[in-house]
């Protein structure tokens, strides 16, 4: 098999895209692809065949499989200029494509359906990104695959261990509740990620028995922030971690309850999967489709909210075990039938 190139910002830092881009990579590996990484990121520490993105590496023609968001199209469109020059085959994979200010500009948008068209397949992970890539770039939505972002949890997520000091106290609670945001940004005015919800939901409940673990990655709307800390400063019950240098798995395994109270979202939710994989009780809003066995509370809704978190505990304290997430056997199925139409695969 010819060698492929698995390309996007790895990790750190450690959002959907990053863990996506690593769990492709192993996955190929696994069934035998051969397969290395180049990342437009950080080079994670522990996994091999991962290098710095150099613009000599584009001298080479090597089949690419690039896997983006709305917020790389400056690195989709000078990359997808280069391989349609130099006619490099390549995939393009989208984890979500939201609405830009830069997209009102019809230069750009132009010139990043150009690259998207081009490429030899177009993979969304689920069939709402694959509806704003279509309408966003007017490119027609039968040339959109959907193939969802649920990939096995990687070796190397599993291996990752914490220190011991990291949430301490959260980790000796009888009942953990946890939630991310990879970052803290605005949607429509309001938190995207919707720690705001969760928050307000989680301090209605008067249990002491109970805590939650916050992992917040970079602020990008300082009101956002400012606005967070209003609602949870003062509950002692609440656990901050902000800059994880690692992933988060090693919290989801301890964590008797994970919580996805996104306003918007590409897909179901790495999160969310990671903890159905575990066995872990999982609850997520409404915004998008999520895995099967997902609870589901109304977006936006605290009190809603509130009343879910309340039935989770007392699941919780009486032992009953969650759904765990169906075999997911069938993703690489997936990915290597989209290789075998780019012709990755001889």
């Amino acid at each position: 098999m010819p060698d492929v190139r698995v390309l996007g910002p790895f990790p750190p830092p450690f959002g959907g895209v990053a863990l996506h881009c690593v769990r492709l990579l192993e996955m190929l590996g696994r069934h035998g692809v051969d397969a290395h990484g180049s990342s437009l990121g950080g080079i994670p520490s522990g996994l091999q065949d991962i290098r710095k993105w150099k613009p000599w590496q584009e001298l080479r023609r090597v089949p690419t499989h690039y896997h983006t968001d709305e917020g790389n199209h400056r690195w989709a469109r000078m990359l997808g200029s280069i391989w349609n020059v130099r006619k490099t085959p390549y995939i393009v994979s989208v984890h979500s494509f939201r609405e830009r200010q830069e997209f009102v500009d019809r230069h750009v948008r132009e010139e990043l359906s150009n690259v998207y068209g081009r490429a030899r397949v177009i993979i969304a992970i689920s069939d709402e990104v694959a509806d704003s890539v279509s309408s966003t770039l007017r490119i027609p939505r039968s040339r959109i695959t959907t193939i969802a972002s649920n990939l096995p949890i990687s070796q190397w997520e599993q291996n990752a261990v914490l220190h011991e000091d990291i949430a301490r106290e959260w980790k000796r609670a009888p009942v953990k509740l946890l939630a991310n945001a990879g970052r803290l940004v605005s949607y429509r005015g309001e938190d995207l990620y919707g720690l705001d919800v969760l928050v307000r939901a989680f301090r209605a409940i008067d249990d002491p028995s109970i805590a939650l673990c916050l992992v917040l990655g970079h602020v990008v709307n300082a009101d956002i922030d400012a606005n967070l800390r209003s609602l949870y400063e003062g509950d002692n019950r609440i656990t901050i971690i902000r800059g994880l240098q690692s992933p988060i798995l090693p919290l989801v395994k301890v964590a008797d309850i994970v919580i996805r109270p996104t306003r918007t979202e590409g897909g179901p939710s790495l999160t969310l999967s990671e903890a159905l994989e575990l066995g872990t009780w999982a609850i997520g809003s409404d915004c998008v489709p999520r895995p099967e066995g997902c609870i589901l509370f109304q977006s936006g809704n605290h009190l809603n909210l509130s009343q879910i978190l309340r039935e989770a505990i007392e699941q919780v304290q009486s032992g009953a075990i969650p759904m765990v997430l169906p075999n997911l056997s069938d993703t690489y199925q997936a990915v290597l039938k989209a290789y075998q139409i780019a012709e990755f695969l001889k």
